[in-house]
Formats: structure tokens, C-alpha cells, sequence
């Protein structure tokens, strides 16, 4: 309920790529649920770098670490970790729906489009439209308010 399906598909293609992935949200346990299914949804490859997902304040240093991770930080400890992240960091804010690259983020290569069609439909049959309905939004509500620019009324 938290991602839209393209950017389910965005986190776990970064994850595939072997790119570092912060979580944010302001509640614990989505950031465990969450890490925990992207995780998953690199089956059968397995994710064998860095990953913490809930980190704690006094670990927020390792997120400037030199290796690819998949880390969780609340809301509140955020602002504390911002001057750590590296600048190759792919941030997702769970809470609003939205993820943000760093300004070294190296470019993903290209997912082959037919491939990318296959992933969006099977995720769409079985996820559907979950993260509208939780919100009892159409998409063709969301297209109109992120065309008026007030998307912060989406969440």
C-alpha cells in the first residue's frame, strides 16, 4: 500500500542493480515490512549486502559506507542522517509515494521494454490497484492532482 507498482518496480530494479536503497517512514514497522518484500522480490538472487532495516541514529554514518545497501530510517531520526547519505543514494519515502535520486547516482541500465511490460502486468494482476484504493483514490484522481503540481494532498 505504500508504492505505486512503477515504483515498486524502480526500488526493486535499483535493488537488482546493486545500488544503495534507504527506506523512509515515519512508522517502524513498514520499514521492516517493506525492506523485507523488496528483499523478497529479489528471489531467487539473494541480497548479501549491507542491510539494516531500521537504523538507528547512532549508525547513521554508515550511510555514506562504500558498498551497496538496503537500510530503513524513521522519520524522525531523518534529518539527524541527511549530511551521511551518499550522494549515490536512492532514497524511497515510503509515507508519501515518492523516491529521490542522489546527485551521483549512476545510471541504471536500461530494462529490456519487453521485460519491463511482463514485471508492471504480473504486478499489476497481483497487486492491482492497492495503493490507490487504500486512499479511495482513482488514478484518474492522482493524474489530475499531479497535474495541478499539490501532490502533497496524496498523502
Amino acid at each position: 500500500e505504500c508504492l505505486d507498482i512503477g515504483n515498486i518496480l524502480f526500488a526493486w530494479y535499483t535493488l537488482a542493480c546493486e545500488q544503495k536503497v534507504l527506506l523512509v517512514s515515519g512508522q517502524l514497522s513498514l520499514l521492516t515490512v517493506c525492506s523485507e518484500i523488496l528483499n523478497s522480490l529479489l528471489f531467487p538472487m539473494k541480497w548479501s549486502h549491507l542491510y539494516i532495516p531500521v537504523l538507528p541514529r547512532s549508525l547513521s554514518p554508515m550511510l555514506d559506507a562504500p558498498m551497496p545497501y538496503l537500510c530503513g530510517i524513521s522519520r524522525e531520526n531523518f534529518p539527524y542522517a541527511v549530511e551521511d547519505i551518499s550522494d549515490e543514494t536512492v532514497v524511497v519515502d515510503l509515507d508519501r509515494n515518492v523516491i529521490t535520486l542522489g546527485p551521483n547516482t549512476p545510471d541504471l541500465p536500461p530494462l529490456p521494454h519487453n521485460r519491463r511490460k511482463k514485471l508492471e502486468a504480473t504486478l499489476k494482476a497481483n497487486a492491482g490497484e492497492v495503493f490507490w484504493e487504500a486512499r479511495n483514490l482513482t488514478k484518474a484522481d492522482v493524474l489530475k492532482v499531479r497535474a495541478s503540481g499539490d501532490e502533497g494532498s496524496l498523502g
